[in-house]
Formats: structure tokens, C-alpha cells, sequence
């Protein structure tokens, strides 16, 4: 009688466990998924954000940063008042058309054959959330919850092509 009950706790066991494995397995990709909420932007190149970046046009709507090497950037970028771009490589700058002359010149020099280039940064929806100028033609755009925007930065020149 012994081993017949406990065969039943078993079964019983077994029944339940396979159960919640069932609801886990089910649950827990969508969780996850709604808990890593990330969605992918990207650039698409724009004659009139290289022309506002060669004429020296400012604009007051954006947050700028660079990332490279010393007073030489590989990429200037501007990601909209309305996003906070994620803490990492990028350095904040308060850009003038002076410093702005000075930049264009050094990554001129720098990207020799490869002149820089203005895009667009479009969110996953196409809407565009700031600009890009580098000679480097593509990165990844990851936007976050909260209106949380991450940027990754270019390689250095002389690495695979632009």
C-alpha cells in the first residue's frame, strides 16, 4: 500500500512540476522580453544635415558630443533635447562654429579619401532624433526606455573602410 501511494505522490509531483515548467517556459520569454525593451534606430545619410554641419549651422535642438582621439573627432554627433544620450564614450561638447571649422578641417585631414559625411539618426519608427557626421557610415542605435538613446561610437580611422 506504501509503494502504492507513493507512486501516486509521484505522479502527482511529476503532473505538477511538468505544469509549471509548461507556464515558465511560456512566461518567461514575453517577461523578458518586456523587461529588455530594446529597439534598434539607425542613420540614413542626409545632403542637408552635411550641409548644415560644413556651413557651420548650430542647432539649439540638439545635445552635441564627440568621440576620438585628442582635439580630433572621428564623429560629431546631436541627439535631440528630448533624449538623454546613455553615459559611455561620448563627450559632451558646447559646440561654436569656430570649434566646429576646426573639427570639420582635422577629420578632412584625418579620413584623407574618405570625406566626412551627415546623416540623419532615426529612431525604429523613422522619426529623426538627432545627427551624425563622421567619414564612418553606419553604428548601432539602441533606444532604451524613458527616451534613453545609446549611440555607439566609430572605430578609429584606418580600421576596415568607412
Amino acid at each position: 500500500m506504501n509503494l502504492s501511494r507513493s507512486h501516486n505522490q509521484l505522479k502527482t509531483l511529476l503532473k505538477g512540476t511538468l505544469c509549471l515548467l509548461l507556464i515558465a517556459g511560456t512566461l518567461l520569454p514575453s517577461l523578458a522580453a518586456s523587461i529588455i525593451n530594446f529597439r534598434y534606430g539607425k542613420l540614413e545619410r542626409s545632403r542637408e544635415v552635411t550641409r548644415a554641419f560644413q556651413s557651420l549651422d548650430i542647432s539649439g535642438n540638439f545635445n552635441y558630443y564627440t568621440h576620438g582621439l585628442g582635439n580630433i573627432p572621428y564623429a560629431i554627433i546631436g541627439i535631440d533635447k528630448n533624449y538623454t544620450l546613455r553615459q559611455g564614450l561620448w563627450q559632451p561638447v558646447t559646440l561654436t562654429p569656430q570649434k566646429l571649422r576646426g573639427w570639420i578641417r582635422q577629420m578632412d585631414i584625418l579620413y584623407d579619401g574618405f570625406q566626412p559625411y551627415g546623416f540623419d539618426i532615426l529612431d525604429d519608427t523613422g522619426k529623426a532624433i538627432g545627427v551624425w557626421y563622421s567619414s564612418k557610415q553606419w553604428t548601432t542605435v539602441i533606444l532604451e526606455g524613458d527616451n534613453q538613446v545609446a549611440v555607439f561610437t566609430p572605430e578609429p580611422p584606418g580600421f576596415n573602410t568607412p
